[in-house]
């Protein structure tokens, strides 16, 4: 739990913070001689306008001390028995039902319904003490973490929530038989020891600076020991799983649609005000559009060439949200040609991003030339895109030494916009002398297959960094072999990776991301392209819906019109 006196001398270590940086960055006590300090990273939902500025503001440790609500008591408690039937579009089929075994953004558009974490962070992207599964939490010592657990909760399968269910779940998530793809995010806890039936010990092997936001993430979602041991891995990955969320799993149907209904025994003062959500599995956008203008959709997510058309419909809303999402093309440092520097700097060059964002996107996007947005601790706002230039692109190709480049570009097949960006990029690379094969490949195995490194030269990417610190990304994206990089390897990196982590003094991490963006810049591999901004498409009936930065939809308060 964080202090009165803590929590004063952190805001006035950010007050003067402030005074010095354009980017507001998540800090702590230069000298911390106890426990680590929370930091967390606020972003504000900013419309079309504002969320094309670069000055995005974020702030630290925005843990609210003393909180009296919790996740779920946000508002005052629903009289009424929950009502109507609210349905989703997702663009792609579930990873799985089980959250150790998912890691991306499309999961989480319905996990955070169904299961509850030990801490919680709301819409608003801020740590909400007291409003998750643990009532509070402390810090012993550095690598010591002690936390209280909430009492009288039940799983949707009836199972009881205590410490045991809590030591369960992290260490299945640390078992490296699980090949948990959330599970380098974790390694910093050696174990969790049981206390009594309703506290916890955090034991960590390294000081972790970032773990208080861990804990509210994706890896951290709490399921009930018992009903895994009884029905296995594959079945609660494929069929059923229970949460402690205001919603249980009714129906998973593969490709088709995930089915979830209100819990009545969900721990929060407020309870669901929806009966019934239904998320439907439509790959092709096409589909998707019509499905939300003749109403057989409340909510999804339209792309910029789809904006104009669901403005228009009667009835029908779209709503811009700036989020921490960066999306660019990953160059295998491994494979020929890319291997080579001048041809990843030659493919850099040669692309126009701002036409790629002014003419595909709408102008809904902001160039970039890292893995870090506005939005997390490690952005370094001196760093500028590369830049078109194609007489350079040119120059390089010609003193790279590689007769006749070819790369191979690889897209989601199901995609329609990454098919568009696909053919936009080979057209501009091409013109610097490097021949581009488009190779599209299907979604399903698509991320798999480019952690096992079976992918080509280039592969659009996209990433979130859900913690809101550059830790997430770049450990992932950099560190040597780690889960999701192939092929890119500069021991420095890995040092200065390493080192961070190592430390809860804020200032010292921000140098050390300021020295990594610097030697990933110079390597080239990745071409950064822009920070996404969603266009949510939403209908009338909807209400209470907002749209959060992470994409972790929060459905506790939304209702709708009528009972269909």
């Amino acid at each position: 739990m964080i202090k009165t006196k803590a929590w004063f001398r952190l805001t006035l270590i950010l007050s003067l913070i402030m005074g010095m940086s354009l980017v507001l960055a998540a800090c702590g006590d230069p000298t911390p001689t106890t426990a680590p300090t929370t930091t967390t990273t606020t972003a504000k939902t900013t419309t079309a306008a504002a969320a094309t500025t670069s000055s995005a503001t974020t702030a630290a440790a925005a843990t609210t001390a003393g909180a009296t609500t919790t996740a779920a008591s946000a508002t005052t408690a629903a009289s009424a028995a929950p009502s109507g039937t609210l349905t989703i579009a997702l663009a792609f089929d579930l990873q799985g039902l089980d959250p150790v075994m998912t890691y991306s953004l499309n999961n989480g558009r319905w996990q955070q319904n169904v299961f509850s974490t030990l801490i919680y962070r709301n819409t608003d992207l801020k740590i909400v003490e007291g409003a998750g599964l643990a009532t509070s939490w402390k810090y012993v010592d550095d690598k010591t973490l002690t936390m209280q657990l909430r009492k009288g909760v039940k799983f949707h399968d009836g199972e009881d929530f205590n410490a045991d269910a809590v030591v369960f779940t992290f260490t299945r998530l640390l078992d490296p038989a699980n090949k948990s793809p959330q599970r380098f995010n974790y390694t910093s806890i050696d174990h969790v020891d049981k206390v009594d039936d309703y506290n916890v010990k955090f034991i960590f092997k390294d000081v972790d600076p970032v773990m208080i936001v861990k804990l509210a993430g994706y890896g951290a979602a709490i399921v009930p020991p018992k009903f895994v041991q009884e029905k296995g891995n594959d079945f609660v990955n494929q069929t059923n799983i229970p949460g402690t969320g205001p919603f249980k799993i009714v129906e998973y149907k593969k490709d088709n649609s995930l089915t979830l209904e209100a819990f009545d025994g969900y721990f929060g003062d407020q309870k669901p005000k929806l009966k019934k959500i239904v998320y439907r599995i439509i790959p092709d956008e096409a589909t998707r559009l019509a499905e939300f203008l003749s109403g057989g959709v409340d909510i999804l997510t339209v792309t910029p060439s789809q904006s104009d058309s669901a403005k228009a419909a009667k009835g029908r809303k779209v709503q811009v949200v700036g989020v921490p999402t960066v999306s660019g093309i990953r160059l295998d440092t491994s494979k020929p040609p890319t291997d080579n520097l001048k041809i990843r700097q030659a493919i850099a060059a040669s692309i126009d991003t701002n036409t790629i964002v002014g003419s595909l996107l709408n102008g809904y996007a902001i160039p970039m030339a890292i893995w870090q947005s506005p939005f997390s601790f490690g952005y370094d706002d001196s760093l500028k895109p590369y830049g078109f230039d194609l007489n350079k692109a040119k120059q390089l190709v010609a003193d790279s030494g590689v007769p006749n480049p070819k790369i191979v570009y690889n897209y989601i097949a199901q995609s329609a916009q990454d098919k568009e960006i696909g053919l936009a990029v080979k057209s501009m690379i091409e013109k610097s002398g490097i021949q581009v094969e488009l190779k599209p490949k299907e979604q399903a195995t698509f991320y798999d297959d480019y952690r096992a490194g079976k992918l080509d030269n280039a592969v659009p990417f996209g990433w979130g960094g859900w913690t809101l610190d550059a830790d997430n990304t770049y450990y992932s994206l950099y560190y040597t072999k780690e889960s999701y990089n192939p092929a890119y390897t500069n021991p420095q990196v890995d040092n200065l990776l390493t080192a961070q982590r190592s430390t809860t003094d804020q200032t010292k991490r921000k140098e050390a991301f300021t020295q990594i963006n610097k030697l990933i810049y110079a390597d080239y591999p990745d071409v950064m392209l822009y920070q996404q901004q969603y266009l949510w498409g939403i209908t009338d009936r909807v209400k209470d819906f907002t749209p959060p930065p992470d994409e972790r939809l929060w459905l506790l308060n939304v209702s709708v019109t009528d009972n269909k």
